[in-house]
């Protein structure tokens, strides 16, 4: 809808946005309505439409703000000599921008997952900008590899800080987020493959084994239509089975979709192990890591979805994915990494870059086709070992 054209339609819509970034960050976006945001907002429900045409659009605009908000603020910071001080600034505006806009950063996260539009219209506007700060160091396409891999890395840093443990994000994470874009993940070349690896591809059931076919036809169903619009019958039937079959194997959806994300879970850890038999070093085992992460985000095009509504249907689920991943990741590093294998000594936080990073360059190049021109070694390359 066009914007208000007097003074005090403008503070009305602004209000109603602020409401409703309130109401989706207690009670979530799907479960929200317009009689939620208005109540919040001291407003009769049929003024809202006055304003907006629905609650998507609403949402969109939250989402507009805290990007515009974040570009504005990335886009007004004086230019650094180097491109560790030029990606410690992005860090550091990054996470002011996602602390004072919280609940519209966690409205985003929740709409982003099952809206790709609105996705693309978040992160390709602010890592255009946060690309043409890099591309003063790193010119032509790796400026753009660079800023979706610290895109990546300020997401999960403020998801886990902000979001998850309810607090601030701790300075040495804007210093370490500065360091791996500039320096690189590790100090070491970058191991390259010739041909390009291939890994095992995702297991079908074995036809008598209905309980397989159906967490197969659940994830793709949850995917496709989200957690709550997914329907039991609908599973059902994916799979070929009549509708109680379902109770079966599940007691409710709810149980459903938690088997969904650890049997997701679990094919990523497997995947990652049997991708890095035989590496040299621990620097090998992480490149190679991300390739097993491409090839499961191929085989499990809906999982980004269907991980960010399990989480908003119920947050222990995020713990048991994302957790459970970060803490035998961290743990790990802990064990194998020698001294001078990468560019921070902090376990926690290199996993969660690590981590981030390949959430945000998966969903780039994989779902969205994106880094034209560079092959799959020279996208990690450029990430390893930094900005030169």
């Amino acid at each position: 809808m066009s914007a208000p054209a007097t003074p005090k339609g403008l503070r009305t819509r602004e209000r109603l946005i602020e409401a409703s970034g309130a109401v989706f960050a207690r009670k979530g976006c799907a479960a929200s309505g317009v009689a939620d945001i208005c109540a919040a907002a001291g407003l009769a429900v049929g003024g809202f439409y006055r304003y907006f045409a629905s609650k998507e659009e609403i949402v969109t605009a939250l989402t507009r703000e805290l990007r515009d908000d974040m570009i504005r603020a990335v886009s007004e910071l004086p230019q650094q000599k180097t491109a560790q001080a030029e990606a410690l600034g992005v860090a550091r505006a990054f996470f002011d921008c996602a602390g004072r806009r919280i609940d519209a950063f966690k409205a985003m996260r929740e709409a982003e997952a099952a809206n790709e539009a609105l996705a693309r219209d978040f992160y390709g506007p602010l890592t255009e900008v946060i690309a043409g700060r890099l591309g003063r160091f790193s010119p032509g396409p790796a400026a753009s590899a660079h800023a979706w891999a610290l895109l990546g890395t300020l997401y999960f840093f403020a998801v886990k800080f902000m979001v998850w443990d309810k607090g601030a994000v701790p300075a040495d994470a804007a210093e370490a987020s500065a360091v791996l874009c500039a320096s690189g993940i590790s100090r070491k070349s970058f191991p390259w493959w010739e041909p390009a690896l291939s890994g095992p591809s995702q297991a079908r059931p074995a036809p008598g084994d209905t309980g397989a076919i159906m967490l197969v036809a659940a994830e793709e169903v949850f995917g496709r239509c989200g957690y709550n619009g997914a329907r039991v019958s609908e599973i059902a039937k994916k799979a070929g089975f009549a509708a109680g079959t379902f109770y079966l194997f599940f007691g409710s959806k709810k149980e459903a979709l938690e088997k969904v994300v650890l049997r997701m879970r679990d094919c990523l850890v497997k995947k990652a192990a049997t991708y890095s038999v035989g590496s040299g070093s621990r620097v090998e085992t992480e490149a190679l890591a991300f390739r097993a992460l491409f090839d499961f985000i191929r085989e499990h095009p809906y999982g980004y979805r269907i991980m960010r509504e399990a989480e908003f249907a119920d947050p222990a689920l995020a713990d048991a994915y994302y957790g459970y991943i970060l803490r035998n990741y961290a743990e790990q590093l802990r064990k194998a990494a020698r001294p001078g294998d990468f560019n921070t000594d902090d376990n926690e936080l290199l996993a969660l870059a690590l981590m981030g990073m390949g959430h945000m360059l998966g969903m780039k190049r994989v779902l969205w086709g994106g880094f034209h021109g560079m092959s799959e070694n020279e996208l990690l390359k450029a990430v390893f070992e930094g900005i030169k």
